[in-house]
């Protein structure tokens, strides 16, 4: 008789059960959200910020010291800020705390990541920017009734996440690089987006500049929405991105792996900061760092030596 059919996010539980018992002292967090937490998710070359976190490796050659991060995540790609608060997976809140009650052990997820909202409006820009022949608009009211929506799932999803008082983090977006070309895929003749490009560039016939300059506006007026959510603590990451060099981005809203890393160190301090940890510099940053005084003292101090180190004939030894 075969057994039960398991709900699908409890053998993920089970996994971060597991490692909270193997990994007393990581840092246990509660994730849900949409790509930026979850891409690429198999769909290109690279690992989602989450599984970077999870990663041991991957964080202590950032922090040597670092006791790592047990991350149990929900999010998805694709994933909807409306969506989040009815999702059938937050089932795995109630069933990792039901477990730690039911062996009478204490127990609070110490951070919740969530990132949410962007599905909700970049897809959807011809409905808050209209125009055309080189000129555009945003239509205020369309654009703050749509974060008005996002604003109330919010409310909604804060209530299912926090019965303590562990912090919730959230990153926001942008900027974003409007264009024509989808991102590749592992699969033929599948893209990724693009999602803005075509609306802005082709549509309203706007030069690249310009269409920057909307989608830009467009992205301060969700993180200044965002930043202002009460009970959310909210940072910036458009410095990461707007830092990072074309080879970085996988489309217009999505990076390759080298970007992920970026996006998921910015997340590892913020982690680290709203849980009081102090990170240590590692050894391979120090390894990085030049330090020009010491280095010309010593390239002085071993000129004398390499002029006096000449061999014997005939018994130096051969270069390796």
């Amino acid at each position: 008789m075969p057994g039960p059919i398991r709900e699908y996010p409890l053998d993920r539980c089970d996994l971060f059960l597991a490692r909270c018992k193997s990994r007393s002292k990581a840092i246990k967090v509660f994730a849900t959200g949409d790509s930026w937490l979850a891409a690429p998710g198999g769909w290109w070359r690279g690992s989602s910020v989450v599984n970077l976190l999870n990663d041991d490796d991957w964080v202590r050659s950032i922090d040597p010291a670092h006791p790592g991060f047990n991350v149990l995540s929900i999010a998805k790609v694709g994933f909807e800020m409306k969506q989040m608060p009815g999702d059938h997976d937050l089932v795995a809140l109630d069933y990792v705390r039901s477990e730690f009650a039911r062996q009478q052990r204490p127990f609070a997820f110490d951070a919740f990541m969530v990132s949410g909202g962007g599905n909700d409006f970049i897809p959807k820009i011809q409905t808050y920017v209209g125009g055309g022949d080189g000129d555009a608009r945003i239509d205020d009211a369309a654009l703050d009734a749509i974060f008005e929506q996002v604003a109330n799932r919010w409310s909604a999803l804060l209530a299912r996440l926090v019965p303590g008082g562990a912090p919730v983090l959230t990153n926001g977006y942008g900027p974003i690089i409007p264009t024509l070309e989808p991102g590749s895929t592992w699969l033929p003749l599948l893209g990724i987006g693009p999602w803005v490009g075509p609306w802005l560039l082709q549509h309203c016939g706007l030069d690249a500049v310009h269409a920057r300059a909307i989608v830009d506006e467009v992205m301060n007026r969700f993180n200044a929405r965002v930043s202002a959510l009460p009970g959310v603590a909210y940072f910036d990451l458009r410095p990461v991105v707007a830092a990072m060099p074309a080879s970085f981005w996988h489309d217009e809203i999505h990076f390759t792996a080298a970007g992920w890393e970026r996006v998921a160190q910015r997340w590892m301090e913020e982690l680290d900061a709203r849980v009081g940890r102090t990170p240590q510099v590692g050894a391979a940053t120090l390894r990085g760092l030049r330090m020009p005084a010491l280095a010309g003292a010593a390239k002085k101090a071993a000129a004398p030596r390499k002029a006096a180190a000449k061999p014997a004939r005939g018994r130096g030894r051969r270069p390796r």
